[in-house]
């Protein structure tokens, strides 16, 4: 059975993504560097676990996903690849982060309905295909999935006070 088509046909549309949305992932890489900011280097460089990655490398994960598909698979740009090894400290993680953050945020907040729904094919296999709408809710909900895991590994670490960053708070 093919999947149904549940785009809405008329009524306003939202902006994407919505504001209260829009703002928790603005803020999201000050607030999680930020949160980081407690631990020694060593300690965020340490894998917490075998086969686990530390949470240098996944803040860096984070930059470099959303550079992939907003820069890259959306607006045609180079591909840009980032070597967790390369970040020296939280300073410069989030030296590249916000620039890129801020970036997109000017970027959605010019989408217009018809730029949302046009669509780009995935890098790996050209016959399939995202609409621009599809992508940033991707990189939105990758991003959350990913900062539960940053969440996790400073538990690990023995921290108690980690504060609800849920997007809506």
């Amino acid at each position: 059975m093919a999947p149904r088509d549940v785009t809405p046909r008329s009524g306003p549309r939202v902006a994407m993504p919505p504001p209260r949305i829009a703002d928790g992932f603005a803020r999201l890489p000050i607030e999680l560097t930020d949160l980081c900011r407690p631990h020694t280097w060593e300690e965020l460089t340490e894998p917490p676990g075998e086969g686990m990655k530390p949470i240098r490398d996944v803040l860096v994960h984070m930059v470099g996903a959303e550079a992939f598909w907003i820069q890259h698979v959306v607006l045609g740009g180079r591909r840009t690849r980032l070597d967790p090894a390369s970040f020296g400290d939280l300073d410069s993680i989030l030296g590249a982060w916000r620039p890129q953050r801020e970036g997109t945020m000017a970027w959605l907040s010019a989408l217009t309905p018809k730029a949302r729904g046009s669509r780009r094919a995935f890098p790996w296999d050209p016959e399939q295909t995202a609409s621009v709408e599809e992508i940033v809710w991707h990189v939105v909900t990758h991003e959350q999935y990913h900062r539960g895991q940053v969440f996790t590994r400073l538990a690990l670490l023995g921290r108690r006070d980690l504060p609800d960053y849920d997007l809506l708070r």
